[in-house]
């Protein structure tokens, strides 16, 4: 079954047109505090890779990305204005020992206290293995779980009252990749995300089930080693993403619940072991930087600037089948991508602010006098008369007043035909200049829009394979040098600047399959920025624990942000309308940040994007001195904002390696070694 097309929309009543820029403003030094962390000790400490280290770009780049400071069940907003919630803020890390560090504010004396909870066996690998770094995950307001960067994941039980924490390792699972993506080298694996839920009725006796998200190289999968134009090497690492689960009987193990400050901590003893379940596998060639779980339990939501396909996915005959052109599958045992049938796709097409560019491939010598085309307001007619045995080779394009995404000036079109090449090409004029349109048609137009092709010479390029593919030869199928629709997420090359990274969302449910993949967003324009700072707080109308954090993009000039929701137990059908396929995964403008896209890309040392859950501020954090904060008024539409500068480093050199919020308004950011936490009270 196909994926449903998820588009992104903007709301443009949440645009500020009045927006002139941001006014300099700097934190009192009464309302920075530092503190030492993980102390006696080192602190903590990221691992060097050695200079013989093999890694890919991806992976150098998602070591960078990672953040090494990691939250509890925190809640920082009221539900209804009942306080009772909002339990106390605790964040974690991982020290250079494998010791399990707690971290949290005491508001009364405007104090950070740290305190080493537990030892987390320290893993053994060979010389030659690098780990990925320990990660933790909050599972409930009573668990969490914790990875070594190996393949072992402890779930560990914090008990916290007032601003005493305690923790005891209660199991211990051992994550060990499927048979058939097994290497012949042991490959540690990273953990993208966990949550604990109820378990499904004929599991109840099993008590919660855990389900978690990992990541780890297939070094024996690479793309075909056919020549490609959009990569400078065509031997690809594949990464494997996989879902798994275990059930855990604890009798505090009740998710989204309220932790009994009563409850004593059990004296330390040997850890259960649990054996998991992988659930299933997908493949791609980036390593995911957005992974969440829907409060449902059905499946998760991955951002990625590639899409993934289900490891299962039967192997692609070369004489009978095809893949996409340019998508992000790869066979697993070498086999090449097969060739497209020459009906797909209609049409190409790109846009800039002002207008957009549709290009259509008809057989050469294809006369003016056989096109009609109207355009209108709202739509686009076109009709192409082909001879009978012609268009049982090429399908002519037939458009009846289709309606088009947005307004167009139709008196400011044209369309123009190259004979001797056969290319129709379409020239439409917006009506809104800088709106970008994430497909050509409206919702209903089309029932498999087309992506647009992003780059001017890669559009070129694949306008070149449209002549060969309307050659003289009726029988002359392309090949993948003249596919005609290239994956707007496919991965330019290993070098590239991850500025103004393209991401693509896929809704994967939470079973086995072929067909777990069941929706995709469509369109272009949607750059990451990053995403909310964890908040778990509850909803208790919409029956929830918590949300998926919200998402910020780029448009244009702003940083637009957005809540991704899910309509529990929906299913995809054959002939999915948008509306049906955003019950499964749906995009909701909620706010903008003014010129967030236009200011993040002058912070070229930038390693952290984080924005407020409650939609107040952005922070970006420099990896080796400043920290940028951009206030936003919510349901204000202000010609003016603030801009809040700390200097981190205050003199000193520093790396900047974790952030993250542990109060409404009160963020912390973590450096290497015995420099420690700063403490910002933003508000």
């Amino acid at each position: 079954m196909t994926a449903a097309k998820i588009p992104i929309r903007q709301d443009r009543t949440l645009f500020n047109s009045r927006f002139e820029g941001y006014k300099l403003s700097f934190l009192e030094e009464s309302r920075q505090h530092f503190v030492a962390v993980g102390t006696p000790g080192p602190g903590v400490v990221v691992p060097k890779l050695p200079a013989s280290a093999k890694l890919s770009y991806r992976q150098v780049q998602n070591r960078i990305r990672h953040n090494h400071l990691h939250p509890g069940w925190n809640s920082f907003k009221p539900v209804n204005g009942d306080v009772t919630n909002i339990r106390e803020p605790v964040l974690f890390a991982v020290d250079e020992d494998y010791m399990l560090i707690a971290l949290q504010f005491e508001k009364a004396t405007h104090l950070l206290r740290s305190k080493k909870l537990i030892q987390i066996p320290v893993p053994i690998l060979p010389a030659d293995i690098h780990l990925e770094f320990p990660t933790v995950k909050p599972l409930s307001p009573d668990y969490i779980l914790v990875s070594d960067g190996a393949f072992n994941l402890y779930l560990v039980r914090v008990q916290i009252s007032g601003v005493e924490c305690e923790a005891v390792i209660e199991a211990l699972t051992t994550f060990q990749p499927e048979e058939s993506l097994q290497g012949e080298l042991l490959t540690p694996c990273g953990l993208l995300e966990a949550k604990m839920f109820p378990a499904s009725r004929n599991e109840q006796e099993l008590g919660m089930e855990i389900k978690f998200v990992v990541h780890y190289p297939y070094k024996e999968g690479f793309y075909s080693a056919e020549p490609s134009p959009h990569r400078k090497s065509d031997t690809k690492t594949v990464f494997v993403v996989s879902l798994c689960s275990f059930h855990w009987r604890g009798t505090s193990a009740k998710s989204g619940a309220t932790a009994d400050s009563s409850m004593e901590v059990d004296p330390p003893k040997e850890p259960t072991l649990l054996f998991n379940t992988i659930i299933h596998s997908i493949r791609g060639t980036e390593i995911p930087f957005y992974c969440s779980f829907d409060p449902s339990g059905d499946g998760y939501v991955i951002g990625s600037n590639s899409t993934y396909k289900p490891t299962k996915e039967p192997v692609v005959d070369q004489t009978t089948r095809y893949l996409e052109p340019g998508s992000e599958a790869m066979e697993l045992d070498k086999t090449d991508v097969g060739v497209a049938p020459p009906s797909e796709p209609p049409y190409i097409w790109t846009q800039t602010d002002t207008d957009l560019t549709i290009c259509f491939g008809l057989p050469r010598g294809t006369t003016k006098h056989a096109i009609q085309c109207k355009f209108s307001r709202q739509g686009l007619e076109l009709h192409v008369n082909l001879s009978q045995s012609t268009e049982s080779v090429v399908r002519a394009p037939r458009l009846e007043n289709t309606p088009l995404f947005d307004q167009i000036q139709p008196d400011e079109c044209v369309w123009t035909l190259e004979a001797t090449t056969g290319i129709l090409t379409l020239n439409l004029e917006k009506k809104h200049s800088k709106t970008r349109w994430t497909q050509v048609f409206a919702e209903g137009g089309d029932t498999d829009p087309v992506e647009e092709t992003l780059d001017p010479s890669v559009f070129a390029e694949y306008r070149s394979a449209l002549e060969k593919y309307t050659s003289e030869q009726p029988n002359a199928a392309p090949g993948r040098d003249s596919s005609l629709l290239p994956s707007v997420a496919q991965d330019g090359q290993e070098d590239i600047d991850e500025e103004g990274e393209e991401i693509k969302f896929s809704w994967v449910q939470a079973e086995d399959g072929t067909d777990i993949i069941r929706a995709t967003t469509i369109g272009t324009g949607h750059d990451w920025i990053g995403q909310a700072f964890p908040s778990f707080e509850s909803y208790p109308v919409e029956n929830q624990a918590f949300r998926m954090p919200t998402v910020c993009l780029k448009h244009d000039v702003d940083g637009l942000v957005y809540s991704i929701q899910h309509k529990p137990g929906a299913t995809p059908q054959p002939l999915s309308t948008v509306q049906q396929g955003e019950d499964i995964m749906k995009f909701v403008h909620t706010s903008t940040f003014d010129a967030l896209a236009f200011v993040q890309a002058s912070k070229r040392e930038k390693r952290f994007v984080m924005h407020d859950p409650n939609g107040r501020f952005t922070a970006i954090v420099e990896s080796s001195r400043n920290v940028y904060i951009y206030w936003h008024t919510p349901g204000a539409k202000l010609k003016q904002e603030r801009q809040t500068v700390v200097d981190v480093s205050k003199g000193k050199q520093v790396d900047i390696i974790g952030c993250q919020l542990i109060g409404d308004g009160i963020l912390v950011l973590l450096m290497e070694g015995k420099h420690g936490a700063l403490v910002l009270e933003l508000d």
